[in-house]
């Protein structure tokens, strides 16, 4: 089968590998779609802490049961890339996200960035009549925000502040906006992601490169802050940023991945606010909602997807997606 290894930083080539060999409680996949997403770029970029090159990254995907014993052959599934030990204190009680042994497909072992992958049988998710290829392979990251909103414990009349309009800040103003918040700013240094956002429904876009966030959001909420701030960005100076405008009894959500995981805080604000500061990985129990979510209509997923190349121009959608190229959001790889 055809796959792309991720051999070196910045180096992604097609390869010839055998098909991955399934024993009990796993099912191949013929993979049809695999996103690229933030944890993608830092394998690519040689700065993923978990990763030991070579290998076939891809996490976000959808396709079609090729062998198993609980899925038909040719079922349209989607699939949640975790692999927990169900073992540890953690996974006993639920909490498999945060699994003492967790393992991520794409990340310690190979993942669907191939025509197949191996899976777990008790991850897979049966597509609903009507779902696409392309909305399943997008199942993953609404997960993921999904789960940011509950953890942010959003509620009616909350003023939100979303750091960074990627992939997931975007699904995150969406889930929000769901919910009936009173109003979402968003801030990123793209200004394409940012008219993309206001077209989503936040009601304030803000360029950090141009503006002054503070300056905004504090006129618009007469100086008080926000009731939550979600840092979806990974960047040095946006946890701070998020502590500083978020009012006092607050809750702050870190999302984003950080290439350097120390950076700037301010612990007395923390303190003298009596901040809730909140850390969101992955998900748990998510993936039903996001499915349901995606097959009554009330998100689009696909309206953050900007590219798509075949699975042999692997290494020009990579490029695209790291530098943002032709105004990128979310680039996918269509594999079969």
């Amino acid at each position: 089968m055809k796959a792309a290894v991720i051999k070196s930083p910045y180096e992604v080539e097609i390869v010839e590998k055998g098909l991955p060999e399934i024993k009990e409680g796993e099912a191949l996949i013929s993979v049809k779609m695999c996103g690229i997403c933030g944890s993608d770029l830092h394998v690519y970029r040689g700065k993923h802490p978990f990763v030991k090159e070579p290998r076939v990254p891809g996490h976000e995907f959808s396709g079609v049961v090729a062998e198993g014993d609980i899925y038909s052959r040719g079922e349209a599934v989607t699939v949640e890339p975790l692999i927990p030990c169900d073992k540890c204190d953690l996974c006993i009680r639920g909490e498999y996200n945060v699994c003492r042994n967790l393992k991520v497909i794409g990340i310690h072992v190979d993942g669907a960035m191939a025509e197949y992958v191996k899976v777990p049988e008790d991850r897979i998710y049966r597509l609903p009549k009507g779902v696409s290829f392309k909305e399943g392979a997008l199942i993953e990251p609404l997960a993921v925000a999904v789960h940011i909103v509950r953890r942010a414990k959003v509620s009616l009349n909350d003023d939100v502040l979303i750091l960074g309009a990627g992939p997931i800040g975007l699904l995150v103003l969406q889930v929000a906006k769901l919910l009936g918040v009173k109003r979402i700013f968003i801030t990123d240094v793209v200004d394409y992601r940012l008219d993309l956002a206001e077209k989503l429904g936040a009601d304030y876009t803000i360029n950090a490169s141009v503006d002054n966030v503070e300056e905004v959001v504090y006129k618009a909420t007469n100086g008080l802050g926000v009731d939550i701030a979600i840092e979806a960005a990974g960047a040095p100076n946006t946890p701070l940023q998020a502590v500083k405008l978020t009012k006092p009894h607050g809750r702050v959500v870190i999302v984003g991945f950080f290439e350097e995981p120390r950076v700037p805080m301010d612990m007395t604000e923390i303190v003298a606010k009596e901040l809730e500061i909140v850390g969101s990985r992955v998900y748990w129990h998510d993936f039903k909602t996001a499915i349901d979510l995606v097959t009554r209509r009330v998100i689009n997923v696909k309206r953050i997807v900007t590219h798509s190349f075949p699975l042999e121009d692997v290494a020009k959608a990579f490029e695209v997606a790291d530098k943002k190229l032709y105004n990128a959001v979310k680039v996918l790889v269509l594999i079969s």
